[in-house]
Formats: C-alpha cells, sequence, structure tokens
C-alpha cells in the first residue's frame, strides 16, 4: 500500500511540474484626449502643443508617434526636444488641421487628438482694447473651456443645470467661484479632483489638459474678474473680403457643429457652397450676429467682434463670392 501511494504521489507531481499556463494579457483599451489650439498669427512657431500621457509611464522605452496625412499647403508640423508638436502656419492657411500623437509604452498607448485651428486674421475693431499680457480674460479664455467641456446637453448648459450648477455665463460661473483662492473654489476642486467618480468632465470625456487647468487657476488667482479685450485693435478694413482667407477661418470653429455628418440646424460649413447658401437665406449672418428670431453662435460663447461682423456683413453684401 505504501509503495503505491508513492508512486501515485511521484505521478501527480511530474504532472503538475509538466503543466504550462499561458500567461494572462490584460486587454489594452486606448486611452483617448482631445486638445484643440489655434496660432497666433501665419507663418509663425505654435506654442508647445503637449500630448496627455496621465495613464501610461514615460520612460527610456516610450514612444511618440505623430499621425501623418496633414492637409497641403497648411503648414508644417515637427516634435521638439520634449515630443510636443511645434505647428507652423502656412501664410496661407484657411483649413482646419487634424492630428494627433499616440505615445505608447510597451503595449500601452494613450492616444491625443489635436485638432488645429488656422490663425485668425489680425484685424478687429477700431476703437478696441488691447489685450494685457499675462491677464486672463473671462470671455476670451475661460468661458471657450467651459462650453466645449462643461456647458453641454446633459451637464452644466442652462437646459440641463446638473446639480443646480451652468457654466455658460460668467454671472453663473461666478457661483461656484471664490475670488483670488483657487483651491477654494468649486470649479477649480472639481477639474483637478483624482476621483473619478467626481472628477469634471466626467468619464468617458477626456480630462481638461493642464494647459486650460491652469488658465482657470490662474483667473480665479486673478480676482475672477469679468474683463474684456481685443487681441488686435485697430482699423477696421471691410473692403475686398475674401471668402478663403478671411471668412473660412475666422469661422472655422463653428465646422465642429456644422459639418458633414453632423449638420447642426441643417447647415454644413463644410465648404463653399454650405456658407454661400447659409449667407444666401440670412442665417448665416443672423446666428453670428445674435439677430432677434435667430439661434445665438457660438452657442454659450462670446460674440465675435465688431469688425469680424462688418467684415463678413461686406462679403455677404458683395454676393457672398468664392475668392
Amino acid at each position: 500500500m505504501t509503495r503505491k501511494i508513492v508512486i501515485l504521489l511521484s505521478f501527480m507531481i511530474s504532472v503538475l511540474l509538466s503543466c504550462t499556463h499561458s500567461p494572462v494579457i490584460p486587454e489594452v483599451k486606448p486611452i483617448t484626449s482631445v486638445v484643440t489650439y489655434t496660432p497666433l498669427c501665419f507663418g509663425c512657431n505654435s506654442e508647445p502643443i503637449c500630448p496627455v500621457t496621465d495613464d501610461i509611464i514615460i520612460n527610456g522605452t516610450t514612444t511618440f508617434t505623430t499621425c501623418a496625412a496633414l492637409p497641403a499647403n497648411q503648414g508644417t508640423l515637427t516634435l521638439d526636444a520634449n515630443h510636443c508638436l511645434i505647428w507652423k502656419s502656412a501664410p496661407a492657411a484657411n483649413e482646419i488641421v487634424s492630428t494627433c500623437v499616440v505615445v505608447c509604452t510597451g503595449k500601452i498607448c494613450d492616444t491625443t487628438l489635436v485638432t488645429i485651428f488656422p490663425p485668425l486674421p489680425g484685424d478687429t475693431t477700431s476703437t478696441g482694447n488691447p489685450c494685457t499680457p499675462g491677464v486672463v480674460y473671462f470671455e476670451k479664455d475661460v468661458l471657450p473651456i467651459l462650453t466645449t467641456n462643461c456647458a453641454y446637453a446633459g451637464c452644466h448648459n442652462a437646459t440641463s443645470a446638473k446639480e443646480g450648477i451652468v457654466l455658460d455665463s460668467y454671472v453663473k460661473t461666478l457661483k461656484i467661484v471664490k475670488p483670488s483662492n483657487p483651491t477654494a473654489s468649486k470649479l477649480y476642486k472639481s477639474i483637478t479632483d483624482t476621483d473619478p467618480g467626481d472628477v469634471m468632465p466626467p468619464p468617458p470625456s477626456p480630462k481638461l489638459t493642464t494647459d486650460q487647468i491652469n488658465i482657470i487657476y490662474k483667473w480665479i488667482a486673478q480676482g475672477a474678474k469679468d474683463e474684456k479685450c481685443d487681441d488686435g485693435p485697430g482699423s477696421c478694413v471691410t473692403t475686398n473680403v475674401s471668402f478663403a482667407s478671411y471668412v473660412k477661418p475666422q469661422l472655422a470653429s463653428c465646422t465642429t457643429c456644422h459639418k458633414t455628418g453632423n449638420a447642426g440646424g441643417g447647415i454644413n460649413l463644410d465648404s463653399y457652397s454650405g456658407f454661400k447658401n447659409a449667407a444666401d437665406n440670412g442665417r448665416l449672418y443672423g446666428a453670428i450676429a445674435w439677430s432677434s428670431g435667430f439661434n445665438a453662435m457660438p452657442p454659450g460663447g462670446s460674440r465675435i467682434s465688431d469688425c469680424a461682423l462688418l467684415k463678413i456683413k461686406s462679403w455677404i453684401d458683395a454676393g457672398a463670392p468664392n475668392n
């Protein structure tokens, strides 16, 4: 009996030692973030546009890859020493450029989608108020961040008002802000919270970028004021306004809601024909001028400058030519 037990145990040990098990490899789900950027001028290098790498460990094996197939004659794209994108707009850039940066360590990757708008034309108003360097302005700098990431349907727009919070205007935003004290402000605490259940915007929406968070922090630290300025005050020339070099780039951001497959209000601004149709039926100017009876565009944002309105109106009055 003892000999049988020894033989049985020896057999079991040999079986166990000969077993092999396939390693369990967790599924890798790509994490995507979104960054938008508008260059300050034609022909100049952009500020570094850095990928979001908050879900992977950066080390010597990490790879940084940019997406290819950029539109022709719009600009050039390079990676700097810190693996951030540097975009140089062409002198006649007028298209929205979409690309991405894929950052991988092993089999774990972060993907940052990058949308680059063409630079805005230089002149704004004839009696503008120059922007002070270093000052963060609510309508120019903060509100676009809140409108895009917070004040939308189902969250913090006027209709949904989740948790009683609306973030589509200065007065309403100020209700969750303590001027000059960012860390005590509910707005700042929400966008920097590390708990996935509390951070804003909530998953699966991408978190605000470091630059966006810093803008909001600086605005609150500066007193959370409602000051206004114009990026480039000067004379407003309304003659010979070009569709390609002025109207289209000035309204480029509108295509995020008015494009093929997502033509909000039945308006598609992917092409000249869409602009021409909206100009001819009056809906284009009515919306951007916030005229009575029209939906004000952009929703929740600020109206474009008086000079921009005058220039676009001049283009429309000239027959909205494809020039």
